[in-house]
């Protein structure tokens, strides 16, 4: 990271990492044992990056996009592509909780990166499941809409508790600023 406090762009040690964190996500993903609540470590991921990293705006759809190719690639979806519509607002959701400078927190821990995580995975796995069930009625099936209640929300929570238990030892690790302290 730059010493800067409002950097131009992502460095070439942001974006390593955004990979590393990523291609772990997808990893995981692959081979972690499919559950009644199963994390989505991308999302999880992508919420980690852009809490760590905080980049612009494009960078922040950039990170989503390449999260939906990770996606797709683990993804078993009967509806191919989706993930290129719901991980790019899931980023661009997360952009906009994380690039304002405020405490949530308690004490000295903060509760932001579970805030981001939350309403990110939340934002992603709506669109999915929305657009998911207007194609599959357009097809003359059932929707999908109980997704929402049953798979959404059980992964955002998971997502959520990843994300926050994950967050300051790596921002530790990696001797990255708390970008929100004054």
């Amino acid at each position: 990271m730059s010493a800067q406090s409002e950097k131009s762009h992502m460095g070439t040690r942001d974006i390593v990492l955004a990979g590393i964190l990523l291609a772990a996500g997808a990893v995981i993903r692959m081979f972690f044992p499919k559950l009644p609540v199963t994390p989505n470590f991308i999302i999880a991921m992508y919420c980690l990056v852009i809490l760590l990293v905080r980049p612009r705006v494009m960078e922040a759809l950039a990170i989503g996009i390449v999260a939906a190719i990770l996606s797709q690639l683990t993804s078993g979806s009967p509806v191919p592509f989706l993930n290129f519509i719901s991980e790019p607002v899931g980023a661009l959701v997360c952009y906009l909780l994380v690039r304002p400078k405020y405490r949530l927190s308690i004490g000295s821990y903060s509760l932001k990166p579970a805030f981001a995580t939350l309403l990110s995975t939340l934002a992603s796995g709506s669109v999915f499941v929305l657009i998911l069930s207007i194609v599959l009625m357009s097809k003359g099936k059932d929707a999908k809409y109980i997704m929402i209640a049953t798979v959404v929300v059980p992964t955002a929570l998971a997502n959520t508790v990843i994300t926050q238990l994950a967050f300051e030892p790596l921002r530790r690790v990696l001797r990255i600023k708390d970008k929100d302290a004054q």
